[in-house]
């Protein structure tokens, strides 16, 4: 993104099946680990948005837990590293 993009968006990850060659979406995320130059907000059904503070430029990283009502017991972790020029 570039610092005149005023926030980001970023769609929820999901499960993938290889089995049955399914993606299931991720239905409830939590953000386990801020950004340290930005904010994250968490959109019901829509996904991620990141938001860089004003004047940043340069990358930040944020960390989400991903769960789904369809998998019971299951999770997905990981991190984002989003660019700002």
């Amino acid at each position: 993104m570039t610092a005149h993009d005023k926030s980001c968006k970023i769609s929820f990850p999901g499960f993938v099946d290889d089995v049955r060659k399914t993606r299931i979406p991720a239905t409830d995320v939590t953000v386990t680990s801020k950004p340290k130059s930005g904010k994250i907000s968490v959109v019901a059904g829509r996904g991620l948005v990141y938001t860089p503070s004003a004047g940043f430029k340069g990358k930040d990283r944020f960390c989400t837990r991903n769960t789904s009502s369809k998998l019971k017991g299951k999770s997905l972790s990981g991190c984002i590293t989003v660019t700002v020029r």
